[in-house]
């Protein structure tokens, strides 16, 4: 259920500039506990887990290999983490049919 809350949370992030913008800078804690008041909880835990497996697994169907030079967090550059992650991660999975669109 937490990686659900997770992936909708970033769904969520993503459709609400406002929501984005207020949490683009704070620390996971914060992004965390602004997801429970959100009614979406989730863990530092889950969110570690659920994103990184994510990553690996679009890595590997990219045929990219997992590391400090994995391509698509280049563009992660000049952006904060969860910008990253709504704007770049969550459309590249989408696309790559890891996760069903919104």
């Amino acid at each position: 259920m937490s990686g659900t809350n997770l992936i909708a949370f970033l769904r969520l992030a993503g459709s609400r500039p406002d929501v984005l913008e207020s949490l683009r800078a704070k620390s996971k804690a914060e992004v965390v506990a602004a997801a429970a008041e959100h009614g979406l909880p989730f863990t530092e835990a889950d969110f570690n887990g659920v994103v990184w497996e994510l990553e690996e697994r679009l890595a590997d169907l990219r045929g990219d290999t997992f590391d400090s030079t994995f391509p698509l967090w280049r563009t992660m550059w000049g952006q904060h983490y969860l910008e990253f992650l709504v704007g770049d991660l969550l459309p590249a999975l989408e696309r790559a049919r890891l996760l069903e669109p919104s």
